[in-house]
């Protein structure tokens, strides 16, 4: 199976980082999946809260503990969503991110850091724009699920042991934790799935 080379860059303009083919040089377009279609449901429904939770919630997934700043970011969200805070208070803390979320893509994702993308979903729940920072924290998500996944078959090939023919287990991690985001979107929206 051909191992896929790309590059993550984070877009300054579009504030959101942005898929590169190693080889072409070209943007990869992101496609429609279950689970932008359910995204694109609740902004629809002007469902901002839920948005809002769907990106706490892949924050959370991707992180066993927060450091403080990460720590702030969900609170702030959090906030948000009781009414306590306004969209401004959240501009204002991601345009203050952005330094970090530059540094995250030049050296984390560039070098395969599983703490990248867990920072960069954690910062997705701050976006002023509730939908983008959900579709960007499901994205984040699903990158660090195929991350762990890689890291984990890594400790079990330095481990020496033995593994049997299987799918792509990268490819399989990916599509169980699009599963689970799709799962938890229908709770939000009162679904059981």
């Amino acid at each position: 199976m051909k191992e896929e080379n790309y590059i993550y860059i984070y877009d300054t303009d579009r504030h959101k980082v942005i898929i590169i083919d190693g080889e072409t040089g070209e943007e990869i377009e992101e496609k429609d999946d279950r689970v932008t279609s359910v995204l694109n449901y609740l902004r629809e429904q002007e469902a901002d809260d839920k948005l809002r939770k769907f990106s706490i919630w892949c924050a959370h997934q991707c992180n066993n503990e927060f450091k403080p700043l990460q720590t702030k970011m969900v609170e702030l969200a959090e906030s948000v969503i009781q009414g306590k805070k306004t969209r401004e208070d959240l501009e204002k803390l991601y345009e203050e991110t952005e330094g970090q979320a530059v540094a995250t893509d030049t050296v984390g994702l560039r070098q395969g850091s599983i703490n990248a993308p867990a920072f960069l979903a954690t910062r997705e729940c701050i976006n002023p724009d509730p939908f983008e920072g959900a579709l960007q924290a499901a994205r984040f998500h699903r990158l660090w699920a195929d991350l762990k996944d890689r890291e984990e078959d890594e400790e079990k090939d330095n481990q020496k042991v033995l593994k049997e023919i299987e799918i792509d287990a990268a490819e399989d991690a990916v599509q169980q934790t699009e599963q689970q985001q799709i799962d938890y979107l229908l709770d939000l929206i009162g679904v059981k799935p």
